[in-house]
């Protein structure tokens, strides 16, 4: 294969613009009433932005119930007027049940035209192989540019934020081998199908998936000559957490149970080119032990899979993907008590992801919840919401997100993007550049005018941008810098969209 444009490289060119020009007006899709579910399709770009401004005149954001707007804040991209004002009609239980449910939040519009304008969504990995074989960074960039537009525009915020989750949980690197082609059907195939199905399942889906078996080289995995790293990470990152329960042992065990695990290449494999494949030839059939358990000899495949079973159920995973998903959704430090209540959720529904979700954002959890820093991904896409911007180039951005260091897919390491507040807060200019200048004009982004309206008093410019941006719950700090740097000279446009970069620049917005 080609090598592909890496991670560093300037990229930026003709490809994305091709992107970017079938894409067209592809946001004018997924607005819905503001107190009614998403059946219908509104090609206004205004219908958000008025919304907001509704909201603005009549104060109700500022009357807001302090729970509700953290369970929005928790369980989107991004806050929009829309999901406030959801949440406000509902009430906090049948909000979070409506984002459980997803399949009921229609995002068939959104799916339809990212299908028509990014083709390779939904291309079988033979087709994948044949066309774009010699030009893989097609797929890579028809994936970038999928993952911005349904974390900013699709109705369903909690499965998307989950496949985020997910994304990292199981990375893979999409500048290794051969990944370019392999990772757009382990997204469509394993993290995007499993998002919020069980763990079993996804963890089972991971395991079969050609781009994870390569990424971690079990495509190496032969019987006599075992390959532990899939063996390895699988413990460590997947299910049961580093040193926790297993020995050197085990993971020399697992690697066994795995061996001829693999998948169809187009040089070597007879089987339609990726796609799992299992070689029995490469597997090694004498018993094994693992974690205790027997495995008897002569099981080929269904070594791999009981070993999956196995760490499933173990009640080391179990805590370990319970306190992943509290970091992720209530503070980087979890309550311990909090951490076994999700994980007995998993026990008792076999895993259900929804059920550990439910389980971790109830009421009385997510009160005590503690802010974490948005990571780049995060901060660019709740930025567009809360903006009700329409992406006019794709350029915009991904620029943005390699310069902030959160391109999608694109970390190294199979750990996935760290989660942590420590590594992000490093990356201050680049964000700040991002705040500075995503209303700059020509930027790749159109918005509705009343956004930046200088035609009304500085306290009632500030109001509109603590309503749009923070829902209505400003610091009486960052109000003060606000209202004094908009005070300071003659409020025009320009003026206007520098105190909307001072917002997005402040803790009150980079944090959630």
């Amino acid at each position: 294969m080609p090598t592909t444009p890496g991670r560093n490289g300037g990229f930026f060119g003709p490809a994305v613009q091709q992107v970017a020009t079938r894409v067209g007006r592809l946001p004018r899709v997924g607005r819905r009433p503001a107190v009614a579910l998403p059946r219908a399709v509104s090609g206004q770009v205004a219908n958000l932005s008025a919304t907001v401004r509704r909201a603005a005149d009549s104060g109700s954001l500022r009357k807001l119930n302090a729970l509700q707007r953290t369970l929005v804040r928790r369980t989107t991209m991004g806050p929009t007027a829309l999901e406030y004002a959801r949440v406000q009609a509902i009430g906090y239980e049948a909000f979070l049940n409506e984002q459980l449910e997803y399949e009921l939040l229609d995002d068939e519009p959104l799916e339809e035209i990212l299908a028509e304008a990014l083709p390779t969504l939904t291309m079988s990995p033979q087709r994948l192989w044949q066309e774009f074989r010699d030009n893989p960074f097609i797929p890579v960039l028809e994936l970038w540019v999928a993952v911005v537009f349904r974390l900013v525009y699709s109705p369903r915020q909690l499965f998307e934020r989950m496949t985020v989750f997910w994304s990292d949980h199981f990375n893979i690197d999409i500048f290794a081998q051969s990944q370019p082609l392999l990772k757009p059907i382990d997204d469509r195939e394993v993290i995007r199908k499993h998002a919020l199905g069980t763990f079993p399942e996804l963890l089972s889906a991971s395991a079969h998936s050609p781009a994870m078996l390569v990424y971690l080289t079990n495509d190496t995995n032969v019987r006599g000559h075992p390959n532990e790293n899939y063996a390895r990470e699988l413990m460590e990152l997947h299910t049961m957490g580093a040193d926790n329960g297993y020995s050197e042992g085990d993971v020399k065990e697992v690697a066994r149970c795995f061996t001829g695990w693999t998948w169809n290449d187009p040089y070597r494999s007879p089987g339609p080119v990726g796609t799992f494949r299992f070689v029995a030839e490469r597997h090694d059939t004498g018993a094994k032990t693992v974690l205790g358990e027997t495995i008897p000899a002569g099981g080929g495949i269904g070594d791999g899979e009981r070993v999956l079973e196995i760490l499933a159920g173990r009640r080391e995973t179990r805590r370990f993907i319970a306190g992943k998903l509290l970091r992720w959704l209530w503070g980087y430090a979890p309550r311990n008590n909090a951490v076994r209540r999700v994980a007995a959720a998993y026990g008792r529904s076999g895993g259900d992801i929804r059920e550990m979700l439910a389980e971790a954002l109830r009421k009385q959890r997510l009160q005590s919840a503690t802010p974490k820093l948005k990571r780049p991904l995060h901060l660019l896409v709740s930025a567009l919401r809360a903006m009700g911007a329409e992406i006019t180039d794709a350029r915009f951005a991904l620029q943005h997100l390699r310069d902030m260091g959160q391109l999608p897919h694109d970390w190294d390491p199979p750990d996935g993007y760290p989660d942590e507040q420590e590594y992000w807060s490093g990356f201050v200019l680049p964000r700040w550049n991002f705040a500075a200048t995503v209303l700059d004009r020509g930027r790749g982004l159109a918005w509705d005018p009343s956004l930046d309206d200088p035609s009304a008093t500085v306290e009632e410019i500030v109001d509109r941008l603590e309503t749009t941006f923070l829902g209505g719950d400003m610091s009486a700090a960052t109000r003060a810098q606000i209202e004094a740097y908009l005070a300071a000279g003659s409020v025009t446009r320009k003026r206007v969209r520098e105190a909307i970069g001072l917002v997005l620049s402040s803790p009150d917005f980079q944090e959630y």
